[in-house]
C-alpha cells in the first residue's frame, strides 16, 4: 500500500509539474503576443493603403507638444495603433466571430441582416455641423441664380432595406433626417427625390450585399424617378446590361469582419446605339479614356470603381449632344453608377468631389460655361460629410 500511495504522490507532483509548465507557457505565451505585435506593428513598414477596407489608413503621427497638452496625439496614437497592428484582419474576424457567438449582430457599425446582406448603419453628425452645410447651399444658390439647381440625397439600404435588419435594432430614422435637410433649402433648388420609386421597387436587388452602395439597377430605377423633375425623358429601352462580375466584396464584408460567404454581381448599361459615346478625362491625372467603365478595376478590391474609374477630384465628360447644356455635378461615389445616365442629356459634365477638389468652384463654373448644377450624395456619407461646406464658399 505505501508503494502505491507512493506511486500516487508521485504521479500527482509529475501532473503538478506539467501543470505549471503548461501554465506558465501559456502566461509566457500571452506575455509573447502582448509584447510582439505592438512592437512589430512598431518596426515593420506602415501600411498605407488597407485593399480590404478600401482605405487610407492611419500613419505615425507627427510629435509636437501642443498635440500632447490637448490630447490630439494619444487619439491618433490609439487610431494608429489600431491601423498598423500586424495580422489586423486576423483579430477582426476573431472579434467578430466572437461577438456572433455571443449573439450581438452588428460589428463596426455594420448590421448582419435576416438574408446574411450586410446593412451599414445610420450616424449622423450634430445638426449644427449639417445646419453649415445647409447655409452653404442656400447661399450658393443664391450666389448662382443664373443656374438651375438640383438636389438628389438617396436613402441606404438601412432605410429601404428596414425590414432585413435585426428586431429591435435601435436605428435612426434616416427619412427625418432627408425630410428636415431638404425643408430647409432655398426655394429655387430642386429637390430630386427617389425614394418613393426604391420603395416601389425594394423586391429588387437595389443595394450589394457586401458593400455601402447602391446596384446599378439601383441607380437606374432613380434615374426613371427623378428625370422628369430634370426635364429629360429616358430611353428606357435604350440600354444592354451586362454583368461584368460576380465575385465583388465590397467594403462592409471587410468592414464588419462577418464571413457571409455572399458575393455580389456588378452590372454595367451600355447604351444599343453606337452614337451614344462619352470622351472622359481625368484633370488631376492628365489622361483620357473613351468609355465611362474601366474593365481593368475588376480585378483588384475595389471593383466597384468600375464605374469611372472610382473617385477623383474632377473629371470632365464629352457627350455626343449639342444642346449647349453643361452640367457640374457635386457628388460622393453613389454617383458613379448614376452618371453613365445623364450623358445622353448633356454636351459636358463636369464632375467633382469636395472631398478631393481645393480649387475655386466659382472659376469652374465661369470657365466650364455650367448652366446646370446637380448635388448627388447617399444619406450615410453626406450626413457625415464636412468637406461641401468649403467647397461652396470657395474657400
Amino acid at each position: 500500500m505505501d508503494k502505491e500511495k507512493k506511486q500516487r504522490q508521485k504521479d500527482h507532483r509529475s501532473h503538478s509539474l506539467l501543470y505549471k509548465r503548461y501554465i506558465n507557457l501559456l502566461g509566457l505565451l500571452f506575455i509573447g503576443i502582448l509584447v510582439f505585435f505592438p512592437l512589430a506593428s512598431l518596426i515593420l513598414p506602415d501600411t498605407k493603403m488597407s485593399e480590404s477596407e478600401n482605405r487610407i489608413l492611419t500613419q505615425f503621427p507627427r510629435f509636437s507638444v501642443d498635440s500632447i497638452i490637448d490630447g490630439r496625439y494619444m487619439k491618433k496614437m490609439q487610431k494608429y495603433a489600431a491601423d498598423q497592428l500586424v495580422a489586423r484582419n486576423f483579430w477582426i474576424y476573431t472579434k467578430t466571430s466572437t461577438d456572433r457567438f455571443m449573439g450581438k449582430n452588428i460589428s463596426n457599425g455594420v448590421y448582419l441582416a435576416k438574408d446574411s446582406s450586410l446593412i451599414e448603419n445610420f450616424d449622423p453628425l450634430p445638426a449644427e455641423t449639417t445646419a453649415l452645410t445647409q447655409t452653404a447651399i442656400n447661399n450658393f444658390t443664391e450666389r448662382h441664380p443664373d443656374l438651375n439647381h438640383y438636389f438628389m440625397l438617396v436613402p441606404n439600404a438601412i432605410s429601404v432595406d428596414a425590414d432585413k435588419l435585426p428586431t429591435a435594432a435601435p436605428v435612426l430614422d434616416q427619412n427625418t433626417y432627408i425630410n428636415e435637410f431638404t425643408a430647409g433649402l432655398n426655394d429655387k433648388l430642386v429637390f430630386l427625390d427617389p425614394r418613393s420609386i426604391l420603395e416601389e421597387n425594394k423586391d429588387k436587388q437595389l443595394y450589394y450585399k457586401t458593400d455601402h452602395h447602391w446596384t446599378t439597377l439601383g441607380a437606374w430605377l432613380s434615374f426613371q424617378g427623378v428625370a422628369d423633375a430634370l426635364g429629360i425623358k429616358p430611353n428606357t429601352d435604350g440600354y444592354n446590361t451586362y454583368p461584368v462580375t460576380d465575385s465583388f466584396s465590397g467594403a462592409l464584408a471587410s468592414k464588419s469582419g462577418y464571413l457571409t460567404f455572399n458575393t455580389d454581381t456588378i452590372d454595367i448599361y451600355v447604351p444599343k446605339s453606337e452614337d451614344d459615346y462619352s470622351v472622359v478625362t481625368y484633370i488631376e491625372e492628365q489622361k483620357k479614356s473613351a468609355s465611362l467603365y474601366n474593365s481593368e478595376e475588376l480585378n483588384g478590391k475595389d471593383k466597384y470603381a468600375v464605374f469611372l474609374e472610382g473617385n477623383h477630384p474632377i473629371i470632365k465628360i464629352k457627350n455626343p449632344v449639342a444642346n449647349g447644356k453643361n452640367l457640374l455635378i457635386i457628388k460622393d461615389s453613389y454617383a458613379n453608377a448614376f452618371i453613365p445616365f445623364l450623358t445622353p442629356f448633356y454636351s459636358e459634365i463636369t464632375v467633382i468631389d469636395p472631398r478631393y477638389y481645393y480649387d475655386s468652384i466659382d472659376a469652374l463654373i465661369a470657365d466650364s460655361q455650367i448652366t446646370d448644377v446637380l448635388y448627388l450624395y447617399n444619406a450615410n456619407t453626406f450626413f457625415r460629410d464636412t468637406t461641401l461646406e468649403p467647397v461652396l464658399n470657395d474657400e
